[in-house]
């Protein structure tokens, strides 16, 4: 789980149910598809590894919290199949652990750097 407290706009703005994505995961193609999309509440997402004969999957939710200072991001992921267990598991230990912690910290600067601008915005005009 990771919990982060930022601000919820970055987060959901513009994904929908059935939105299919295709992105590299820890060096590994995955298509993804958006399974649940609540703006500013929650998103989530079905994952299977492109190429994969073995029927792995993974699902992946996130609550998001408003606050007054921005949100709280509560992550959960599950993995199903030897894929998962092999490759992430027994030879890249901690490998999506890193690597969601890194996407996480990369919103929050994204949704900083959308704050400050918006601040900058209203102070200008």
């Amino acid at each position: 789980m990771i919990k982060h407290d930022k601000s919820p706009d970055a987060l959901t703005t513009g994904c929908h149910s059935s939105q299919r994505v295709v992105k590299i995961t820890v060096g590994f193609p995955m298509s993804l598809v958006v399974t649940e999309c609540e703006p500013f509440r929650r998103l989530a997402w079905a994952t299977t590894v492109d190429g994969d004969e073995t029927g792995s999957s993974a699902y992946h939710g996130w609550v998001i919290t408003p606050t007054s200072e921005g949100c709280h991001v509560l992550t959960e992921e599950t993995q199903q199949g030897p894929w998962f267990l092999e490759m992430l598991g027994r030879q890249h230990p901690g490998g999506l652990y890193r690597y969601h912690q890194q996407w996480v910290e990369c919103l929050a600067r994204a949704a900083e750097a959308e704050v400050s601008h918006r601040r900058n915005d209203t102070a200008v005009g």
